[in-house]
């Protein structure tokens, strides 16, 4: 059966257009985003809204940042990372696949195997595939030359992906007093 083929207006397709300069950066949203270790900037440019599931699960890039295509239902979710050398995130596993790639300097990714943790780490250009379940972390090792950032590209499975900390960071966010229910 052939794939049905529609002319869509210029206007609704320029909607689904999402300029890197134009998508809103934000930096809160994320519980490990008021510890340092974990300080970064997320742009949402497609998907990544809210899953349901309590105050123990998020979006993937946090409920402050919200996508510059937010209409279509693609199935996944794009967006960027930015953050200083020596900033990340904290080790947490996701429902779907999540899938970076490096836009500029260099990035460690981290995650607990079935030894202890291990890394890999990414230069531009470069990509890693996780899937659900594997407790995982990145951060920014070094920025480009001339610059003071990195920037990763996120593409995560689903409409609405959830992700949840390891308990050694939910132990770490509670001691900081950045965990939500922390003042319960």
């Amino acid at each position: 059966m052939p794939i049905p083929v529609f002319k869509p207006k210029r206007e609704d397709v320029l909607k689904c257009v999402a300029r890197f300069e134009e998508i809103e950066a934000v930096d809160g949203g994320l519980p490990d985003q008021k510890v340092d270790g974990y300080y970064r900037t997320f742009r949402n440019a497609l998907g990544f809204a809210q899953p349901a599931g309590g105050e123990a699960v998020f979006s993937p890039i946090g409920d402050e940042a919200k996508p510059k295509i937010s209409h279509l239902a693609a199935g996944f979710g794009v967006g960027y990372v930015t953050a200083d050398p020596g900033q990340g995130v904290m080790m947490h596993t996701h429902d779907t696949n999540e899938t970076f790639v490096v836009i500029e300097g260099t990035w460690m990714f981290e995650w607990e195997g079935d030894e202890g943790d291990d890394h890999v780490i990414l230069g531009e250009k470069d990509v890693v595939s996780f899937p659900p379940g594997i407790q995982r972390r990145f951060e920014c090792k070094s920025p480009r030359d001339g610059e003071t950032r990195g920037t990763i590209m996120a593409i995560v499975g689903g409409d609405t992906p959830g992700v949840e900390w390891s308990p050694e960071a939910v132990a770490e966010l509670k001691a900081a007093g950045a965990w939500p229910d922390a003042a319960a």
